[in-house]
């Protein structure tokens, strides 16, 4: 074999060991893998209980605490009397005062029938950054 045939054997093998080590490294990262990132959806908040999770709604069940709870966000975020009645025969309303201060809160009144005895509580609620309300007490 000539010393070219023999020079060109070296460099055809030069460049196939260059071309497998390349392979071979290509899927190499000095970094770490990245795990995949599942995007983060915030659940509702719930409504806050406010006088319904104080005395007057202690003697309610809890379907019942459920309906009363939903009619008292209700009233406050709207402003409007609210009125609800429960699955097992209890029933209320809600009168909200007018919104109050620079704050955004509002005061309001629950009236809770339950056994055809009334129960009264007085709470608040106030409005939150993105304009929706929030029963605080």
């Amino acid at each position: 074999m000539s010393a070219r045939a023999s020079s060109a054997i070296v460099r055809i093998a030069t460049a196939a060991g260059v071309s497998c080590a390349a392979l071979a490294l290509s899927g190499c990262n000095s970094a770490a893998p990245s795990a995949p990132t599942a995007a983060v959806v915030a659940a509702p908040e719930p409504p806050a209980p406010g006088v319904v999770g104080a005395a007057i709604g202690r003697e309610l069940d809890a379907a019942d605490r459920v309906t009363a709870v939903a009619a008292q966000q209700e009233a406050v975020a709207s402003g409007q009397r609210k009125s609800w009645r429960g699955a097992h025969g209890a029933y209320g309303f809600i009168e909200p005062g007018p919104e109050a201060g620079l704050g955004g809160c509002r005061d309001y009144t629950h009236k809770i029938f339950i056994d055809g005895r009334p129960q009264q509580a007085k709470g608040q609620g106030c409005k939150k950054p993105d304009g929706g309300w929030r029963v605080t007490s």
